[in-house]
């Protein structure tokens, strides 16, 4: 019996050494089943975008600029669900921060783009107040459950949009530039004429000093006349006074009655008198007549400076009025604020840490769960599924099994602590994290062996083939999130599915209840590898009665 044991073992062990025809057509194919997996998944993704859901949040409230509504945020939320220039575009979903903070936690939404209740006030600040111009941020955060490349995808689609938004809004402050421009030549017209009333009152008060210049002339002439006039004055006082002597000669020779004598010689003398003051008087009327005419154009030349003082004041107000408009309208920047208005001008909108494409950690779980499931795929190239002599035990089956387990096994846990420990360091994870991802890990590199050695157990060479496709279906599915659905349907039947859920619960402090789900997973994976193990140790431990004759023939 013994001896016969001994033969069907080492037959087996020759079978098994034996490659397959199944084997060899999977060898064949693996080049073929990498490619087109990749090629499937990943090709042309972006025409596939719409398969993808995102979220808005528009927490902004419009503005008024020049008398009309600006609601950028609308405009914001346009841009990004319209797209650009018709382009594939996510499956973008307005509504509220509860209904976004669900999303993102149930990996619904991929990613969510809040703008703030602000957006269109800090956004047109170069409008309001160019001194003090702010940059408008909008906030885009990423599910905990994004691939690989979600961060990049989303972020390239809601630049483009906001792009958009940029060119719309620098235009609108140029042409506000260009309505200054206008402004000012009108103003520096203005303050052109008000020069011109300015140099018409010049000359206006010119030709009133002028007459001004003649009226004194003239009244000059008639002072000197007047003067002439009044020095024969005296000579007519002088002559009455010699009339006044003669007649008083004569009546001294007359014999007349004395009161009629002194009546004749006064009266012949107020008449003598009174002529020669007539003449004095009459000449003074004619100086006090030029002086008149003089004074006449004193007053008109009085007048014409007047005319043109108030001539030269209203184009001096309207030459200041034109230059304080013109002085008004031209913006006076320092240097900074130069800088400063010159960058919120060219990009008055912009992302929230734009620009950080790290691959970090939203994407650890797809490189632990690929690094762990590659490296369970090699522990059973290195060592064997089944025990060597599993005919000549007596243990049971499942005995066998464990037994064929506790080697692997333990390189499984140390390959997710080895991971755990190289994520930590580059994360930065404290202790505390540190044993967290690297439990979660050591769980997954006991799944994942056991799932493995079960394939080859059961499937043989063919099952390396199968486990090769899983992790071809790790990484593809793992990259972005328009991959086919029936890809992600796929690994669902993997527990690289709840490797990756566990791990984002631990890594990002998500989900409770899907963390428990996921490890219950994990454990029962890694049981039922050990069972489908023995149950491929018990058929091989079956010898039909047609090997068995065979083998107790004689040689």
């Amino acid at each position: 019996m013994a001896t016969l044991i001994t033969r069907l073992s080492k037959n087996s062990a020759k079978t098994e050494g034996k490659p397959r025809v199944l084997t060899l057509a999977a060898l064949i194919f693996v080049p073929l089943i990498v490619v087109g997996t990749l090629m499937w998944g990943l090709w042309n993704p972006t025409d596939r975008l719409n398969t993808v859901t995102a979220a808005i949040v528009n927490n902004d409230e419009p503005v008024t600029i020049n008398g009309q509504l600006t609601p950028l945020g609308r405009l914001l939320t346009a841009g990004l669900v319209d797209g650009a220039d018709g382009a594939s575009n996510y499956n973008w979903v307005i509504t509220n921060e509860a209904g976004a903070k669900e999303g993102l936690r149930s990996g619904d939404y991929v990613a969510v783009v809040t703008i703030p209740k602000n957006f269109s006030e800090v956004a047109t600040s170069s409008f309001s107040d160019a001194a003090n111009p702010e940059q408008a941020i909008i906030d885009v955060t990423s599910s905990d459950k994004t691939r690989l490349v979600d961060d990049a995808l989303t972020t390239a689609i809601t630049s483009t949009a906001v792009t958009l938004l940029n060119q719309q809004l620098s235009a609108s402050y140029i042409e506000n530039v260009l309505i200054g421009f206008s402004t000012l030549s009108e103003s520096l017209g203005e303050a052109a004429s008000g020069a011109q009333e300015l140099s018409s009152g010049i000359a206006s008060l010119a030709d009133g000093a002028n007459q001004l210049s003649v009226g004194a002339n003239q009244l000059s002439n008639g002072m000197w006349t007047l003067q002439a006039q009044a020095a024969a004055i005296p000579g007519s006082a002088q002559q009455i006074a010699d009339g006044l002597a003669g007649l008083s000669a004569t009546c001294s020779q007359v014999v007349v009655a004395p009161a009629q004598a002194q009546f004749c010689g006064g009266l012949a003398g107020l008449t003598a008198g009174t002529s020669g003051l007539a003449g004095g008087l009459s000449s003074l009327s004619g100086g006090i007549t030029e002086l008149a005419a003089g004074s006449t154009g004193i007053a008109t030349g009085v007048e014409g400076i007047a005319s043109g003082t108030t001539a030269v004041a209203g184009g001096a107000a309207g030459l200041a009025t034109g230059l304080d408009t013109a002085v008004a309208n031209i913006p006076v920047y320092t240097e900074a604020e130069s800088k400063k208005l010159s960058e919120v001008v060219t990009a008055p909108v912009a992302l929230k840490d734009a620009g950080t494409l790290t691959f970090g950690a939203n994407s650890t779980p797809l490189y632990v769960v690929l690094s762990l499931w590659i490296g369970a795929l090699a522990i059973f190239v290195g060592l064997r599924t089944l025990p060597q002599r599993l005919l000549e035990s007596t243990r049971s089956s499942l005995s066998l099994a464990t037994r064929s387990f506790v080697v692997p096994a333990i390189v499984g846990i140390i390959q997710g602590a080895a991971v755990a420990t190289v994520i930590a360091v580059a994360n930065g994870y404290g202790l505390g994290e540190w044993a967290s991802v690297t439990s979660i890990a050591a769980l997954i590199g006991i799944a994942f062996t056991a799932t493995n050695q079960a394939l080859n157990a059961i499937l043989g060479g063919f099952g390396r083939m199968v486990s090769l496709a899983v992790a071809v279906l790790i990484l593809v599915t793992g990259v972005i999130s328009t991959v086919p659905e029936l890809l992600d349907t796929l690994l669902s039947f993997t527990p690289a599915n709840d490797a990756v859920t566990a791990l984002q619960a631990v890594i990002n402090s998500g989900d409770v209840s899907g963390f428990a789900s996921a490890v219950t997973s994990l454990v029962l994976w890694s049981l039922g590898g050990v069972l489908f193990t023995a149950l491929a140790i018990s058929r091989k431990r079956h010898v039909s009665i047609t090997t068995l004759s065979k083998e107790t023939q004689p040689v």
